[in-house]
């Protein structure tokens, strides 16, 4: 058996010592020219990015009362901020609770953007991951995820809920995946939130908050 003894000092190892110490100290030195209004202003920024990431851990541990996404409102209609309130207001949410409303996408077919890309992407992600209850967009967009992926018949939740028959006069047909042409469109020119390039409304049928949904429904056509 042989053994290897590692000497405690070594010239070596107290010359690897310095070797590590001068650019720490060099870095300290760094430090003591930088301005005290820049450290300030460092602190202040760390501690920002603190708070946001805290408060973004807090926030992913709410119930999710509606997830809404709006694409391609140029004219700032579906303003996140505002509809969020507005939603807030209406379901009357707890502090446990959050509307999602992501007013930030933008679809642009055969579009080569990376940004524009990413919003056509994350649709589909959060239909496919059955996370998203609606869909907003313009008439172009909406009908190429109903021929993609499977949408609510809303005729059928208009014969289920009653309270929906105010929305029968404004839907409309497209057509699916299997060449069936239903009503899944919900067209909101005549809604509260009128004159918008996203004026088209669609239903996931994997959905997970129908019911928040039906109160959405009937608060868009309320007079």
């Amino acid at each position: 058996m042989i053994f290897i003894v590692i000497p405690l000092y070594s010239p070596y190892y107290d010359r690897e010592f310095r070797n590590m110490r001068q650019p720490i100290m060099s870095l300290r030195g760094t430090f003591k020219t930088i301005p005290s209004k820049s450290l300030v202003f460092l602190f202040i920024l760390i501690l920002l990015v603190g708070v946001y990431v805290g408060d973004l851990f807090i926030q992913r541990q709410k119930e999710i009362v509606l997830q809404l996404f709006v694409a391609n409102d140029e004219q700032d209609v579906f303003k996140a901020s505002t509809l969020e309130k507005e939603l807030g207001r209406l379901f009357n949410i707890q502090k446990n609770q959050r509307v999602i409303v992501d007013d930030s996408l933008y679809v642009v077919f055969g579009s080569a953007d990376r940004y524009i890309e990413s919003s056509l992407s994350k649709i589909y992600a959060y239909m496919a991951a059955k996370e998203l209850d609606i869909l907003i967009a313009p008439r172009h967009v909406v009908e190429h995820y109903v021929a993609g992926l499977p949408m609510t018949d809303l005729s059928t939740l208009v014969e289920t809920n009653p309270s929906l028959e105010i929305i029968t006069p404004y839907l409309e047909m497209a057509e699916d995946s299997n060449g069936q042409r239903k009503t899944y469109l919900l067209n909101l020119e005549e809604s509260r939130y009128a004159n918008s390039d996203a004026s088209m409304l669609v239903i996931p049928e994997s959905a997970p908050n129908k019911e928040a949904i039906i109160g959405f429904l009937e608060y868009l056509f309320k007079k």
